[in-house]
């Protein structure tokens, strides 16, 4: 699972834009807003705990958490993996 989510970390990662803060970009900003929460979890209720949460997937567009959530057709959550993979079909 750690090496699924460092793919898809370092996939989407632009150099150029995210010299200066490798650390806050990619899928370890959504798992670092979402520590504490525990799994399963409604939309709804993540978005109340998490939701202005800033993430920044690409590292050239940062965006709140209930932003992307919002994007996801799916109510509910079953892990950390379940919520990367939706989000990720979702952009």
């Amino acid at each position: 699972m750690a090496d699924d989510l460092s793919r898809m970390d370092t996939a989407r990662l632009n150099p150029e834009t995210n010299a200066d803060n490798p650390q806050h970009v990619g899928i370890a900003t959504l798992m670092d807003a979402v520590e504490g929460v525990h799994f399963p979890i409604k939309k709804d209720q993540l978005i109340a705990q998490k939701g202005d949460e800033t993430i920044d997937l690409t590292g050239d567009r940062p965006e709140r958490l209930r932003v992307m959530l919002l994007r996801v057709e799916d109510d509910e959550f079953l892990s950390v993996t379940d919520l990367v993979q939706k989000i990720e079909h979702a952009l």
